[in-house]
């Protein structure tokens, strides 16, 4: 069986972004002639999965797919380079178990309505005070969708985005990259807002100021996930700048129990049923 190919917005990297992501990962998968994460080039290039029905949806049944090689390596640059880590490369909307659908259909919804809610900058900010209730996997499935539908996306922890920002200070060719990828990019994506060092808050108050002044002033969408209350969101980061933000944002809260044990679990199922993963962009 094959999977359906990758989405037409799928493009290879232009040569600098390959560069850079060969400097800061030495073991980036390079070629796919040689290697694959996926089907790794055993049993004639295939690998077994879960069949999909006409919606798409996981069904129960194991089939065996032929592995387009270059195609699972496309996507995989793709996403990486978009800040998207190989684990969640490989998850997909069925992945979601213990949240209540109700707010599964709300997530889903502004992706749905993604051309409107990026046309007028539509902010989202998922949290919930418990851990492991799946937000950060919301916030690279909808990374991955917006992708898919034409828009540019930045998948980042906040202690990286701050990182990024302060080594702005000292070059111009990072100073460029940050601007490309956090400042104008069509969708910033910020994931894990209140975890990052207590000791930098001067510096995350002046990054969070930049940003978000910056866009909301050019209507540009901004996703966050955080462990803090709404009210600890506004209340933080310079009052004036998250004000800004959450005038046009929708706060949704994703309730739950820690789901990581129960992915852990199903790993090792999958590693017991010879599963393979496939890079999904759904």
């Amino acid at each position: 069986m094959k999977r359906p190919p990758p989405p037409p917005t799928c493009q290879p990297l232009s040569n600098p972004d390959f560069d850079r992501l060969k400097a800061v990962r030495p073991r980036l998968w390079t070629s796919p002639k040689d290697t694959c994460l996926t089907c790794l080039k055993r049993d004639g290039n295939t690998y077994r999965w879960y069949a999909a029905d006409a919606a798409n949806r996981r069904t129960e049944e194991v089939v065996t797919y032929e592995c387009d090689c270059r195609d699972q390596w496309l996507m995989h640059l793709w996403f990486l380079n978009a800040g998207i880590p190989l684990n969640y490369q490989r998850l997909g909307w069925d992945d979601i178990k213990a949240v209540p659908q109700h707010i599964v259909e709300q997530v889903m919804g502004y992706a749905l309505q993604a051309a409107r809610n990026i046309a007028s900058g539509r902010n989202l900010i998922l949290w919930s005070k418990d851990p492991g209730t799946g937000k950060t996997l919301f916030l690279a499935l909808l990374c991955k969708f917006l992708m898919a539908n034409g828009f540019q996306a930045h998948f980042s922890q906040f202690n990286d985005v701050i990182d990024l920002f302060t080594s702005t200070w000292r070059d111009k060719d990072e100073r460029e990259h940050w601007t490309r990828r956090v400042r104008n990019v069509d969708v910033l994506a910020m994931d894990d807002m209140g975890k990052e060092n207590k000791g930098r808050i001067d510096v995350v108050e002046d990054m969070v100021d930049r940003i978000i002044r910056a866009r909301v002033s050019d209507a540009a969408p901004t996703i966050i996930t955080s462990n803090r209350s709404p009210q600890e969101i506004q209340q933080g980061y310079g009052v004036y700048a998250m004000s800004l933000l959450s005038e046009s944002a929708d706060f949704i809260e994703i309730p739950g129990t820690d789901y990581r044990p129960a992915r852990r679990e199903l790993s090792r199922q999958e590693a017991d049923l010879g599963l393979a993963r496939p890079i999904t962009a759904v």
